[in-house]
């Protein structure tokens, strides 16, 4: 699934040390960063020579960067972050399996469909916003309004192009999944059918979170 959330998937306890704050500082920065690289080139590749493009010089850094997102849930548990580890963990969990079980095992859908593109720009976009407010939040301890706002607002668009974009992908490789294993069209079906309430779900928890920016505590903006 989508993870374009305003979650504190990578915001610290309360009363970090330094060594913590350190560590999730450069975490954030280095993650914003490398989202803001892919973004970029997605765009730019994207418009220039197509889809197709995007799948032949992007499919292995994508592929890896949410593989290493997987760190993230282990950040939750721990308590090194404030966040819930389910909740962490399914979003997790849902990009991974797009990345492994959808476009690395059909490539040819990934390289024709444009829904790949828009999946990456969306997480991307998102994930980039995200890590930067954290980068900023745990090096200075106050984030600049402009980006509070992108923060607690643009997942209202990027998330559902993110999830219809997902749902794209799995429904194209059913066809092509039978020649695999005649059972495996189901489990793409019954995938399908789960999106209906994980978005109902992760949705419906990003907009308690922007709720929250209303509260006065939660206003640490320049």
């Amino acid at each position: 699934m989508s993870r374009s959330r305003p979650s504190a998937s990578s915001k610290p306890t309360s009363k970090p040390n330094g060594l913590t704050n350190a560590y999730l500082c450069f975490y954030n920065t280095a993650s914003a960063l490398l989202r803001i690289w892919i973004l970029v080139r997605v765009s730019i590749l994207w418009r220039v020579q197509g889809n197709a493009a995007v799948w032949a010089d992007l499919n292995l850094i994508a592929r890896w960067t949410e593989t290493l997102t997987a760190i993230e849930v282990v950040h939750a548990i721990t308590g090194l972050v404030r966040a819930a580890p389910a909740t962490t963990a399914l979003q997790v969990a849902g990009r991974n399996t797009i990345i492994w079980a959808i476009t690395r095992n059909y490539p040819d859908v990934a390289a024709r469909e444009t829904a790949y593109s828009l999946m990456l720009m969306a997480w991307n976009a998102a994930d980039a916003v995200r890590y930067l407010y954290f980068a900023l939040q745990t090096g200075t301890g106050r984030v600049p309004s402009f980006l509070l706002w992108l923060r607690y607002n643009l997942f209202i668009v990027l998330y559902p192009i993110g999830i219809l974009s997902e749902a794209r992908l799995v429904y194209q490789v059913i066809s092509p999944s039978k020649a695999r294993n005649e059972l495996y069209q189901y489990l793409l079906w019954f995938g399908l059918a789960i999106y209906v309430p994980a978005f109902y779900f992760l949705y419906g928890h990003m907009l308690a979170q922007r709720a929250k920016l209303g509260r006065p505590n939660n206003k640490k903006a320049l």
